[in-house]
């Protein structure tokens, strides 16, 4: 089985009129079936970069990524669309739930993007059960629920479709310290069941809870 991310000597070259910013150079890292890691960085090192590479939403300039075996950078933009779709699962700091939509309204989207057609709402019963929230919530809209509620509505949206990879972007970032903290015990609980899950956080205390931290230095994995 190939690794769920492989990249191979990617450099990303952001060419601007006062000469190309090099946001990664010479970047190569795996991440196996069911790991849990970190991508952790200071400001301006590539972090955000490296994101938007692992969640095929840019390619390299050089060098090739791989997502569950899959090559990324002759894809053209349906296809890469179709591969955010059907194998990645994103969680955002700010959650981007619709505030107009139900609760398992909002977590069935992806699902109708993938089918075209009329959702399953008992998978995303069963999802919204599996990250913990009350079903008295399940008819509420976002507005109506607290932070950590929401987040856990962000996370069981990322896991209807069944992804290989959940990629979470500071996902405690908007929370108190207790609610990340529950929030990252149930990353544990889904890296335990098999969820491959990888959180960029500049937090050292939310990098605490997974198992391997990668680190980002001017571009650069630190050694």
């Amino acid at each position: 089985m190939p690794p769920v991310i492989q990249f191979s000597d990617v450099v990303k070259v952001y060419p601007l009129r006062a000469g190309d910013v090099v946001a990664l150079s010479h970047i190569s890292f795996e991440v196996e079936h069911g790991e849990f890691i970190s991508i952790m960085g200071p400001s301006g090192s590539g972090k955000s970069t490296l994101l938007n590479l692992m969640g095929c939403l840019d390619t390299p300039t050089y060098g090739d990524i791989f997502i569950s075996g899959i090559g990324v950078r002759a894809m053209s933009d349906v296809e890469l669309t179709n591969l955010r779709r059907d194998r990645i699962g994103f969680i955002f700091q700010y959650f981007n739930l619709f505030p107009l939509l139900n609760i398992v309204e909002n977590v069935s989207f992806p699902q109708m993007l993938k089918s075209q057609q009329q959702v399953d709402e008992k998978r995303a019963v069963e999802v919204l059960r599996a990250v913990q929230l009350d079903e008295h919530l399940y008819t509420h809209t976002p507005l109506e629920l607290s932070g950590g509620q929401q987040q856990r509505v962000a996370i069981a949206r990322a896991l209807i479709n069944d992804p290989d990879i959940l990629l979470c972007d500071e996902p405690t970032g908007n929370l108190d310290s207790k609610t990340g903290a529950s929030i990252m015990e149930l990353m544990i609980d889904l890296h335990r069941k098999g969820s491959t899950i990888i959180v960029v956080t500049h937090d050292p205390n939310i990098a605490e809870y997974t198992d391997r931290t990668i680190r980002i230095v001017d571009g650069r994995i630190a050694e």
